[in-house]
C-alpha cells in the first residue's frame, strides 16, 4: 500500500501543471456545452474539499511547534512575510494594477496571498537541501495563525471590494481548516501508534501526502471553473493579468524572505525553508474558501495559479545551489573581515 501511495504521489507531482491545465480546459468545455450536467455535480463539492484538505492535514504534527522555540528569528520572519508583507503586497498590487477589474477576481487574488504556505513547501525545501524540520515548523505555525489571520485580513483588505462578514469567514475557516486538521491529527496518531510507527510514517508516507490531495483539488477546480465557464470566457484577459502578476509578485516574496533571513543571520538551510514557506502558497485552502465564501471569478486565481506556482518552485529549486553559494560566500567574507580586524 505504501509503495502504491508513493508511485501515485510521484506521478501526480510530476505532471501537476498538465493535469491542472487539462482539468481547466475540460471544465470550460463542459461548462459551456452542458451547464445542467455541471450543476448536477455541485453536491460533490464537500466531498472533493475534504479529500483535498484531509491528506495535507494528515501530515501536520503539532508537537513540531516546540522546535520554533529554538530560534525566534525563524518565527519572526515567517510571520512577517506570510501574515504582514504578503497580504499588504497583494492589496497594493490590486490597488495599482487591478483598477476596474471584477471585485470577486480581486478578492480571489488577495485571498491567494493571504492564505499561507502549502505542505508541498516541505518537499521543495528538502529537494533544495534545506532544513525540513524548519519547513515543518513554518507549516504548522502558519496553519494555526491562519485561523484568525485570514478572516481578519479579508475583512480589512477585501471589504472595500465585496461585502465581508468576519463571522462568516470564521465559520468557513472552521469547516475548511480546523475540522480537517483535527481529523488529520487523530488519524495520524492511529497510523503511527497502531499501524506503521513514527519512523515509517514520517519517512515513507508523510512526504508523499501533498500530491495525493491534488486528486480532490482536480474535482473542486472542475466544478468551480465549469460553473463559471461563461464568465471566465468573457474575461480571458484576467488569466493573462493573473499570470503576469504571479511571475512578478511571487519571486518578490521569495527574494524578500531570503534577503531578510540572510540579514538576520539565518543559515542557508533555514533561509531556503523560509523562502519556500513564503512563496509556495496553499492552493487547497484558498480554493475551498474562494468557492464557499465568494464564488464567481474569485475561484479563478486559486484555480489558475497552481500551474505557474509549480514552475516557479522548480525554477527556485534549480537556482538553489547558487543561493547556497551566495550564503556561504557571505559567511566566508564576514569571517575574513573579523579575522583581519
Amino acid at each position: 500500500m505504501i509503495r502504491r501511495i508513493q508511485r501515485t504521489s510521484r506521478f501526480l507531482k510530476k505532471y501537476l501543471p498538465l493535469f491542472i491545465l487539462g482539468d481547466i480546459l475540460l471544465a470550460l468545455f463542459l461548462g459551456m456545452r452542458s451547464p445542467d450536467t455541471v450543476t448536477s455535480l455541485k453536491f460533490l463539492i464537500p466531498y472533493g474539499m475534504f479529500f483535498m484538505l484531509f491528506p495535507m492535514m494528515l501530515g501536520v504534527d503539532i508537537e513540531e511547534l516546540k522546535l520554533v522555540l529554538k530560534d525566534k528569528k525563524i518565527l519572526f520572519i515567517s510571520v512577517l512575510i506570510n501574515f504582514v508583507l504578503s497580504p499588504l503586497i497583494a492589496y497594493a498590487w490590486a490597488r495599482l494594477f487591478f483598477v476596474g477589474l471584477d471585485p470577486l477576481f480581486i478578492a480571489g487574488w488577495i485571498l491567494k496571498l493571504v492564505v499561507p504556505c502549502s505542505a508541498m513547501m516541505v518537499a521543495w525545501t528538502g529537494m533544495a537541501r534545506g532544513k525540513t524540520e524548519t519547513a515543518l515548523v513554518i507549516q504548522v505555525l502558519s496553519f494555526l495563525i491562519a485561523i484568525v489571520a485570514i478572516p481578519l485580513w479579508m475583512l480589512l483588505l477585501v471589504g472595500s471590494y465585496v461585502p465581508i462578514s468576519f463571522l462568516f469567514i470564521m465559520e468557513k475557516i472552521l469547516w475548511i481548516i480546523v475540522l480537517p486538521l483535527l481529523a488529520g491529527i487523530s488519524v495520524r496518531e492511529l497510523f503511527i501508534h497502531r499501524r506503521y510507527g513514527k519512523k515509517v510514517f514520517k519517512e515513507d508516507i508523510k512526504p508523499f501526502l501533498p500530491p495525493i490531495s491534488s486528486l480532490g483539488m482536480y474535482l473542486v477546480i472542475f466544478i468551480a471553473i465549469s460553473g463559471e465557464a461563461a464568465a471566465i470566457l468573457e474575461n480571458l484577459h484576467l488569466i493573462w493579468i493573473l499570470i503576469l502578476s504571479v511571475f512578478i509578485v511571487y519571486p518578490v516574496l521569495f527574494l524578500l524572505a531570503i534577503w531578510i533571513s540572510k540579514r538576520m543571520g539565518l543559515s542557508y538551510e533555514d533561509a531556503i525553508a523560509v523562502g519556500f514557506g513564503s512563496a509556495a502558497k496553499n492552493h487547497g485552502i484558498t480554493l475551498a474558501l474562494a468557492l464557499s465564501a465568494f464564488g464567481g471569478l474569485a475561484v479563478l486565481p486559486p484555480s489558475i495559479v497552481p500551474m505557474f506556482q509549480v514552475l516557479l518552485m522548480l525554477a527556485i529549486w534549480k537556482l538553489s545551489p547558487r543561493i547556497r553559494h551566495w550564503f556561504r560566500t557571505s559567511v566566508e567574507q564576514n569571517h575574513d573581515t573579523v579575522m583581519k580586524s
